[in-house]
């Protein structure tokens, strides 16, 4: 299915193909990668949970709005499903831009100040969970 998508021209869902060597630094993860599904779709992340609402002192209301915004992650997985054409592919990439913005546009608001240390906080779990993922 991913060669499909990746032949009709639909990039949203895998990252660009680039020559950097394996050992290069993972980029920042947000708001392209589908890290609240990963956050708190796993049973072995939920320490990472924990650790993210105290870290931060979030509120029962802001861990359950960011809960919440996994929906959208797992639309935007859902959306390339029935891309046939280049055309279709094209307004699938469309819409995946505009649900990302959208899911980026409500963690600002979820979060309002602590918005930059969850960003923070983003990029360190999932360099730590990509580190993870290339050991033996």
């Amino acid at each position: 299915m991913l060669r499909l998508l990746l032949a009709l021209g639909v990039t949203a869902f895998a990252a660009p193909i680039t020559a950097a060597p394996i050992t290069a630094a993972p980029t920042d993860p947000w708001p392209g990668s589908p890290v609240l599904t990963r956050l708190f779709g796993l049973p072995s992340s939920r320490a990472e949970v924990l650790r993210l609402s105290t870290e931060l002192h979030l509120s029962a209301f802001q861990m359950q709005s960011l809960r919440r915004l996994r929906a959208g992650e797992a639309q935007v997985a859902r959306l390339g499903e029935a891309a046939q054409s280049r055309a279709q592919a094209q307004a699938v990439n469309v819409q995946v831009a505009a649900l990302r913005g959208e899911k980026d546009r409500k963690a600002r608001v979820i979060l309002g100040r602590k918005y930059p240390a969850f960003r923070q906080w983003l990029r360190g779990w999932w360099a730590a969970q990509v580190a993870k993922s290339r050991q033996p």
